[in-house]
């Protein structure tokens, strides 16, 4: 037997490259297969090359400090600032364009904040590999929408770059030069870790993609926008989360599919689809037209490949729109399959999956018992003590000091044990590992003396396993401070664990108004376990004939639901397939695992993903030893007790195959410790700091301020827009805005320069510019600038202080089609001109004081 715990050293894989055949001292060639499918990402890489860099860890060091969270007062993130001014070589991404990026971002988290505010719920503030992963789909999405086949070749050099010395096998292909561009680059994927936030970024692409939709004129294009899930439960879970947001989303009633909707979010569990209509089945063509699909849990249906059945209904119903995906699970979803590995190597676009989120100190600890099997044959009872006793021992621990835990969160501990199946019934083997489990459970309450001499083994002479290992040595640390008697300590599992001090035998009730719900009791004392299993009456007969003692209830309500609840007296959770998606609790605190994930290794993360979950202090999601905390505030003495999460198997095989999935997620384990080569990040947020009270400064204390055309503003500001002038290459945005089939070959030798004039300026909505303007100024944090609609006439009367680069033929009046596109240029040129406007008597201000400094700072 053997303990691995989750400081250990991350495994690391050598890529060489070189010709087949080799001189001596020439580089070895490549064996197949030998890149990870990490290392294959080429769209990711692509996204971190525009930042000069070439691997994730140098783009976010210094975004790593808790305190760049959140904004600035002119309501840009702090994240930004240190962009701009840590990565100044980004000659595709000026600063300007990642600034209109970074508000996007503002301005679609405003709206999912102000319908959590109405609902009593914390904003949202992102972390920084969330802000990552929504800049990175802003920069996908304009380009998606702008010049797709000018995102394609970029793509197509990427891959060329990755390809060169590559062997055969682990080449990916380009893409399609001489197709349409846009169905080869309409799928997105994002692997992210379990409990990395992936629903609330879910809802932020929805906004982002509409957005990019109406810029381009293209809103009334989409049909509808799809969520698929793995299970109706998880559907219900969105519903409650979209409503959180302010999203109106609704479920797919099969009888009623129709182009008519009344939410703009339709919910739809993946079974549900099939080629032709059923009872309780929808046909794939009933959804036809312009989709945005979203695929929670996007590893489910791709175990049988690119032609599966799921995977074929998910590409059917995107093929002339666009689809997110997401999953924590991506790594093991393409293994031994080529097709999708090339899928997804070429469409996920950011990747924080387990061994990043770990890295960064969120999550719990692990440990995990790992039992051979000769020790599990010869002492099962003994180990199956071992997984109580540990348990127990968090138990009492959060019992004594919970006052003292509470600022870091910690909830009441559960103890989960998990079976093999996920289908809808109960296989066999299954519901003989949970007889198995509950015929412990009875011998241990049943047999004091012989489960109390079990206990004083484990304390005093530990598990030694077949290879000289000893499990619980060093384990049991709080327990010997108790200074209690094995006796005694037996007796408080009893009375703490078990809710009997008085002993007694175990029951299992079949919660008939609950579906697929056994409680757990001894004698008549309240529920101290949960079944959870799709065939309940099967698994209570199968109880029955091996002697337990099996009752109905018909009356109560669901244990289930209410085990998050404070006052939930579940502490043992047994054969909940629901904890494999969707569910969520942060109460996991030790997991049994009976069979699960042997020929599955998505199912295997996901599960380990959902019991590391963690709020921790100030709910920052991370271990205390990682947490910011405040000056004087000290960690309680053994509270990483409580965040570790402990891990007990019960079929040898398994647990070496659990151990090969966490190596493939760069997490196998040695003995020094997982401590990756990571220098310490800057200051905390010593840009963006300073910008941010420079900006506060001037906001409060500088003067009210006037928008006023070029002629009325002062002369340096004149001269400055003289020496500076505006420029607007509209090229690319005009080629993306024709149709798909006349796109591209049409640029011009010499770019056409222009202005709007009055026969343009006389087509807009003063209205909306208006309006627009001062939601810009709002967002941006202008208080002290008013704005009156004549600065706005005279600003575009003028056109003195600008250069539009347009087609001449843009220009001319065809259509209406035009008159959106005028407008679209105007309200940039506005929000560019006060930017600049601000920008220049916040630096007048500025060097006005004495230091060179902004007054009263």
């Amino acid at each position: 037997m053997a303990v691995e715990t989750g400081a250990s050293r991350a495994h690391t894989h050598k890529v060489t490259a070189g010709a087949p055949a080799r001189r001596p001292g020439q580089p070895r060639a490549p064996e197949a297969g030998q890149v990870p499918f990490a290392q294959k990402l080429i769209l990711y890489q692509w996204l971190l090359s525009l930042f000069g860099v070439q691997r994730f860890d140098e783009l976010a060091l210094p975004l790593r400090s808790p305190d760049l969270e959140g904004q600035d007062e002119s309501n840009v993130h702090h994240f930004h600032h240190v962009l701009t001014g840590r990565f100044p070589h980004r000659p595709d991404l000026p600063d300007d364009l990642l600034l209109q990026y970074d508000q996007n971002i503002a301005r679609h988290t405003a709206r999912l904040n102000e319908a959590r505010l109405r609902r009593g719920l914390a904003p949202v503030r992102w972390k920084y590999f969330q802000y990552l992963a929504l800049l990175f789909t802003e920069i996908y999405l304009d380009r998606y929408f702008t010049d797709p086949g000018g995102l394609r070749s970029a793509l197509n050099r990427q891959i060329a770059a990755y390809n060169e010395g590559r062997a055969p096998a682990d080449r990916l292909p380009p893409f399609d030069e001489a197709a349409e561009p846009g169905p080869q680059l309409n799928k997105l994927a994002f692997w992210m870790a379990t409990g990395s936030g992936k629903t609330l970024l879910m809802h932020m692409n929805i906004l982002q993609y509409w957005h990019y939709l109406q810029r381009h004129g293209r809103r009334h294009e989409l049909s509808r926008v799809i969520l698929l899930t793995p299970n109706e439960g998880l559907s219900r879970q969105h519903l409650r989360e979209f409503a959180a947001s302010g999203i109106a989303a609704e479920l797919v009633d099969p009888d009623r599919v129709t182009l008519f909707r009344r939410a703009p979010v339709q919910v739809l569990d993946i079974h549900k689809l099939r080629e032709e209509p059923g009872e309780k089945t929808i046909a794939v063509d009933a959804f036809e037209g312009h989709n945005l699909v979203l695929v929670d849990e996007g590893h489910r249906g791709a175990s049988s490949g690119d032609q599966g059945a799921w995977m074929q209904y998910r590409n059917r119903l995107c093929e002339q729109g666009f689809s997110f995906e997401y999953s924590a699970t991506f790594g093991q979803a393409v293994k031994d399959s080529r097709p999708l590995t090339e899928l997804y190597a070429r469409s996920i676009l950011f990747d924080y999956s387990y061994r990043h989120f770990y890295a960064d100190g969120f999550g719990k600890e692990y440990l995990i018992f790992n039992l051979d099997s000769a020790t599990e044959r010869t002492q099962l009872d003994l180990y199956l003590t071992a997984g109580l006793l540990d348990f127990f021992q968090k138990l009492r621990l959060f019992r004594d000091r919970r006052a003292e835990f509470s600022p870091f969160h910690i909830e009441n501990p559960l103890w989960v044990y998990v079976g093999s199946s996920v289908t809808r019934g109960l296989s066999t083997r299954e519901a003989t590992d949970i007889v198995e489990i509950l015929l412990f459970l009875e011998r241990y309450l049943t047999d004091a003396r012989g489960s109390a001499a079990r206990i004083r083994r484990l304390l005093e002479e530990g598990l030694v396993a077949a290879d000289g290992r000893n499990l619980c040595k060093g384990r049991f640390g709080y327990l010997d401070e108790t200074g209690l008697s094995p006796e005694a300590l037996y007796g408080e599992t009893l009375a703490l664990l078990f809710h009997a001090p008085g002993s007694g035998a175990l029951r299992l009730e079949n919660l008939r108004s609950a579906a697929g719900e056994i409680a757990l009791r001894v004698g008549e004392n309240p529920p101290f376990g949960l079944i959870h299993v799709g065939d309940p009456a099967r698994l209570c007969r199968l109880c029955a004939e091996h002697g337990l003692d099996v009752s109905e209830a018909l009356f109560t309500g669901s244990l289930f639901h209410a085990i998050n609840t404070p006052d939930s007296s579940i502490h043992v959770l047994i054969g909940a397939r629901k904890f494999t998606e969707g569910w969520n609790s942060w109460r996991v605190s030790t997991m049994g695992l009976l069979n699960v994930g042997r020929s599955e290794g998505a199912q295997v993360i996901q599960l380990f993903g959902r019991g590391v979950r963690l709020r921790g202090y100030g709910d920052s999601l991370k271990r205390s030893a990682h947490a910011p905390l405040p000056e004087g505030v000290a960690v309680p003495r053994h509270l990483d007790i409580l965040e570790t999460l402990s891990i007990f198997g019960i079929r040898a095989d398994y647990m070496a195959q659990f151990r090969e999935f966490l190596a493939e997620e760069g997490l196998d384990r040695g003995e020094g410790g997982l401590r990756p080569d990571r220098p310490e990040p800057p200051p905390a947020g010593s840009v963006a700091m300073g910008l941010a009270a420079r900006a506060d400064a001037f906001r409060r204390f500088g003067p009210r301020l006037v928008l006023a055309g070029p002629g009325d503003a002062p002369n340096r500001f004149r001269e400055q827009l003289r020496q500076r002038p505006v420029e607007f290459n509209l090229y690319p945005q005009i080629r993306a805005m024709k149709s798909r089939g006349l796109a591209g070959g049409e640029a011009e030798e010499r770019p056409h320069v222009a202005h709007l004039g009055p026969e343009h300026l006389a087509f807009l909505s003063r209205d909306r510019l208006y309006f627009e303007l001062e939601r810009y100024k709002a967002e941006r944090g202008y208080q002290n600038l008013m704005v009156a609609p004549p600065a706005i006439q005279a600003v575009l009367d003028d056109p003195s202080w600008y250069r539009l680069l347009i087609p001449a033929e843009e220009l001319e009046f065809h259509n209406f089609g035009n008159v959106r596109l005028w407008e679209e240029i105007a309200l940039c040129l506005l929000k560019t001109y006060m930017d600049r406007f601000y920008a220049f008597h916040r630096t007048v201000w500025e060097s006005a004081a004495p230091d060179g400094t902004a007054r009263n700072l």
